[in-house]
């Protein structure tokens, strides 16, 4: 446990909106030196958009918890939205839905994780739990960070150049 100290104190801190200071490459491969190959194993699998249950209780798994009731909402929201009526939230605060537009409204929701994990990182600060919550909050920021403009337009045009590519092989082949 003495190297995940050490591997804690060295990572910079992370704050809401700003320019992810690691990549989740480099994160990573960090981890990979420090922690045991069963956390590095569970860390790897710890997905901001993972959507099968974890196999074993730990902070990822209550994150999990977390995501699917925000999912339940939102869709029961939609829902109701759709079907012309009014929707009670039960947990989700109604101004991060109702206002804005759509990236707007999504930038909120990102927002919304990051304060359930900050709210609970509270005693986490060498264990696995800690690597965790570090790494969703580096997947949020690198996700933020693409509705940036610049990275936004390059991180599209990639994917219509993968997509051309795969065409293109794909008639060559036919």
């Amino acid at each position: 446990m003495d190297k995940y100290i050490y591997f804690a104190a060295e990572m910079p801190t992370l704050i809401w909106g700003d320019t992810p200071p690691v990549s989740i490459e480099d994160y990573l491969e960090e981890a990979r030196k420090w922690m045991t190959p069963a956390d590095y194993s569970i860390l790897a699998k710890s997905l901001l958009h993972h959507y099968e249950r974890a196999s074993e209780r730990n902070i990822y798994c209550d994150y999990q918890e977390f995501e699917y009731s925000l999912r339940r909402e939102l869709a029961n929201y939609r829902k109701a939205a759709s079907e012309g009526h009014d929707y009670k939230f039960s947990g989700l605060p109604p101004q991060i839905v109702r206002e804005g537009n759509p990236l707007e409204t999504e930038i909120n929701l990102m927002k919304y994780r990051w304060q359930w994990i900050e709210d609970h990182e509270f005693e986490h600060y060498s264990d696995l739990d800690f690597f965790v919550l570090y790494y969703l909050k580096l997947q949020i920021l690198r996700r933020l960070s693409l509705f940036e403009k610049d990275a936004g337009a390059k991180a599209f045009r990639e994917i219509v150049s993968n997509i051309a590519e795969n065409h293109e092989t794909h008639e060559e082949s036919s």
